[in-house]
């Protein structure tokens, strides 16, 4: 199997992408991480899925939710939320205030 191995430039586009800013130390440190990443996964190519069904719910529920209109009796109402809310204000939980501007 042939390893992958991304080129530096590979990875300051996908740096850029991000919108990340990366030392070259850092740059070559991810470009190696990457390129293991890849090769992980392309391992998962080699495994045999020919008698394996395809999954897309592993929990075997089906149709979890309540009909509109009727009543949602798993659900808990604002009052419960709040009850033991240190700050309130109406139905909303109070917080300080993080962020000034942008």
């Amino acid at each position: 199997m042939k390893k992958k191995e991304l080129t530096r430039e590979e990875v300051v586009h996908l740096v850029k992408l991000a919108n990340l800013k990366l030392t070259d130390a850092e740059i070559e440190k991810l470009k190696k991480q990457l390129s293991e990443t890849l090769d992980y996964i392309d391992n998962l190519n080699s495994i045999n899925t020919a008698d394996v069904p395809p999954t897309d719910n592993v929990t075997g529920l089906s149709n979890v939710f309540f009909v509109d209109g009727e009543k949602n009796t798993r659900g808990i109402n604002t009052d419960e939320v709040l009850k033991n809310a240190k700050r309130k204000k109406g139905n909303y939980f109070e917080v300080n205030k993080i962020l000034d501007e942008f």
